[in-house]
């Protein structure tokens, strides 16, 4: 069984967590996302609306997922020795280097595949942050 393993903030779930989440199952038997926990998210610059835990349930709760984890605030890389995947997928907008993952894993004695999904195209918001100013421009207020 292949188990894939995907991560992210998922804020505000909208279509492109839902089109990088079906391209990651389609990669294996098993999807298990990490949800990143409010410290890391918060560390690059994010402005949560929702706890790592409301997070993870809403994640978890999707058809695709088979089980959602909040991941580890310090080293991200203790998440990937506890949950041993075969594949790791990133979004295309996540800003991590698939051999640098590799090498790490590499080092911790973890044979992985590092696989970096399609963007998904689409007229309506699919970003965070469009949503954000989305609602922002809707309701004729300020950020």
């Amino acid at each position: 069984m292949t188990k894939v393993m995907a991560t992210g903030v998922f804020d505000i779930l909208h279509l492109g967590h839902i089109n990088y989440l079906n391209q990651s199952k389609a990669l294996g038997q098993d999807l298990v996302v990490v949800v990143a926990t409010d410290l890391n998210a918060q560390k690059s610059g994010k402005k949560l609306v929702f706890s790592e835990s409301a997070r993870r349930e809403m994640v978890s709760n999707l058809k695709m997922v088979d089980e959602a984890i909040v991941g580890n605030h310090g080293d991200i890389f203790k998440t990937v020795e506890l949950l041993k995947p075969d594949i790791i997928t990133l979004g295309f907008d996540q800003k991590f280097d698939e051999k640098q993952i590799e090498e790490e894993c590499a080092k911790r004695n973890i044979k992985v595949r590092v696989v970096r999904c399609k963007k998904f195209d689409s007229t309506d918001p699919v970003g965070t942050r469009m949503i954000k100013r989305k609602i922002v421009e809707m309701e004729g207020i300020r950020a």
